[in-house]
């Protein structure tokens, strides 16, 4: 009978521990799911087309991290809240796109009116320098939507 309390015991510990390491995960999630069908760059590292995920590294999400799918590409980004003209009934990540490369600025979670912006890193500059000295005007803005929250 004490071998069976002992068991029991140790199994629901074991559970209860399990549980709230999977709701801190879950809760630090913001997009558990995002397709993005073309290679692009976050900061100075370039990533290729693929799953990714966002989850948030400090409270307030000013850190984020962006990994794919498969683990092999993982980046921690500082970002800074913006403020949306309308609340996005869907996630989305936002690139800007200047011919055929594309950087990653802006993160939305849906039904959140304030997003996370992340700042222009010296190779986006470069890119921009040299896409507006070509005699293009802005780039463009490329939304893609999340696929799982």
């Amino acid at each position: 009978m004490k071998k069976q309390a002992i068991k029991a015991f140790v199994f629901v510990g074991l559970f209860l521990s399990l549980s709230a390491i999977y709701v801190y995960a879950r809760g630090n999630t913001l997009i558990r799911k995002v397709e993005i069908p073309f290679a692009f760059s976050v900061g100075n590292k370039s990533f290729p087309a693929g799953v990714y995920s966002v989850t948030r590294v400090t409270p307030d999400k000013t850190v984020l991290q962006l990994s794919s799918e498969e683990g092999g590409e993982v980046i921690r980004v500082s970002t800074y809240a913006v403020q949306a003209k309308n609340v996005p009934e869907t996630g989305k990540l936002n690139f800007r796109r200047y011919g055929e490369k594309y950087f990653l600025f802006q993160i939305w979670e849906p039904y959140d009116v304030q997003g996370r912006q992340l700042s222009k890193s010296r190779a986006e500059r470069t890119v921009e320098r040299d896409f507006l000295a070509n005699g293009s005007e802005k780039p463009s803005i490329v939304d893609v939507a999340v696929l799982a929250q």
